[in-house]
């Protein structure tokens, strides 16, 4: 047998580096998937939150809303959500009026989904969206938002086209918020 100068047997160095090099690829391969795992899951807190006020029917509901205003957060919304507290929604905003559609792909959940013109004004309410569909939900004008809410809210609170919502990004009417796609 060889040995180096510290005493040590060559072969049982080689060996041992090698198993030390497998444990340690082991451990950064497992570690790469569960770093990959919560990137793509996302933290739920991420999104910024806000109050909305619906005025409905002589009524007002608030709502504490997570706030989807890029385009990574309007993609994910609420996919991979098991629950949703009773009055919490999503508030998709828009910088500028236009036509939007949505869809339930990786929603667990059924939902309303309430469509807002610039000016805070419901154009369109689509009651208990399927879970997990791949059906296309457009806009059935332009719009500057999109509220999500539990399925049943809006018969429950009795909401409809032509309700108001309160929040500051539907403060500005715009001139092309009366539009519908295609026009």
């Amino acid at each position: 047998m060889l040995s180096s100068k510290a005493g040590l047997d060559t072969k049982s160095s080689t060996a041992d580096i090698f198993a030390m090099t497998q444990s340690l690829s082991r451990f950064l391969a497992g570690l790469l998937i569960a770093c990959s795992l919560l990137l793509a899951a996302g933290p739920a807190s991420a999104f910024s939150r806000d109050i909305v006020v619906i005025r409905s029917n002589g009524g007002s509901y608030q709502f504490n809303v997570e706030l989807a205003r890029s385009i990574t957060e309007r993609e994910k919304g609420l996919m991979f959500r098991k629950d949703l507290a009773p009055n919490a929604g999503m508030l998709f905003l828009y910088d500028q009026d236009q036509a939007v559609t949505f869809w339930m792909k990786n929603t667990y959940l059924p939902l309303d989904m309430i469509f807002i013109a610039s000016d805070g004004r419901i154009t369109q309410v689509v009651k208990d969206a399927r879970p997990l569909s791949e059906d296309l939900i457009p806009s059935s004008t332009y719009v500057r938002g999109v509220l999500e809410v539990n399925a049943g809210i809006t018969d429950q609170f009795h909401i409809q086209a032509g309700d108001r919502i309160d929040y500051a990004a539907f403060k500005t009417p715009g001139a092309a918020s009366s539009k519908t796609p295609g026009q």
